[in-house]
């Protein structure tokens, strides 16, 4: 069996510190995901400029049930194109092995303590679906609305290669808006989902400029 078929592996493309320290072209494109995964979130590279010639933020990407979309800086979501490519990404078989119904007001700080007990020092991939009552993105936020967070917890240790906490993004029920998520609380009826990675793949970029990033 291929590694990229075992669920809930993780495979991820290049490192976080390398994102953060400017490399942000490049990178695999949205047909390379269903190679290595159902569900994932990304950065989307982006050569745009706004009207002071700065670089525009990257999009989002997150990908829910084998379909990547686009989240724009306004948080409007659509279909990604296949070519699309992304410096930096996380994919996963998503098969959770945990499922709960949190109470209603459950805070994005209680979905970490309970990921900090089931495994603080394992990377899991999570959901949760249904209503959020207040869900705070770096794109927007949103009031009483209903779809779909994925995204991993990621331990302490694991901080300069893929982040740290929990690192996720949302997609509305219509699949037309979303975005990095920052805070939220869960309305009524919403579910939990996670499960522990048995192993983490790690691609590197193979081009000169990853080779001279201080990182």
């Amino acid at each position: 069996m291929a590694p990229a078929s075992i669920p809930n592996d993780i495979y991820q493309f290049s490192l976080r510190t390398a994102y953060t320290a400017g490399l942000r072209d490049g990178g695999p494109p949205v047909a390379f995901l269903t190679n290595h995964g159902t569900h994932g979130i990304g950065f989307f590279e982006s050569d745009e400029e706004d009207d002071n010639n700065e670089a525009e933020r990257p999009n989002d990407m997150i990908q829910v049930d084998s379909v990547a979309y686009t989240l724009d800086k306004d948080g409007t979501a659509i279909r990604a194109a296949r070519e699309d490519q992304m410096p930096f990404t996380m994919v996963c078989v998503f098969q959770p092995t945990q499922r709960v119904k949190p109470p209603t007001s459950t805070s994005s700080a209680k979905v970490k303590e309970v990921f900090e007990r089931a495994g603080k020092n394992t990377p899991m991939p999570f959901r949760i679906t249904g209503l959020f009552k207040y869900l705070n993105t770096q794109q927007q936020t949103f009031w009483d609305v209903k779809g779909t967070i994925f995204g991993f917890w990621v331990p302490g240790w694991q901080k300069e290669v893929s982040g740290e906490g929990l690192q996720s993004c949302f997609l509305s029920d219509t699949k037309k808006a979303g975005g990095r998520v920052v805070d939220f609380e869960t309305g009524e009826g919403a579910v939990l989902e996670w499960a522990k990675c048995g192993r983490f793949h790690l691609g590197f970029p193979q081009d000169e400029e990853f080779e001279v990033l201080r990182i």
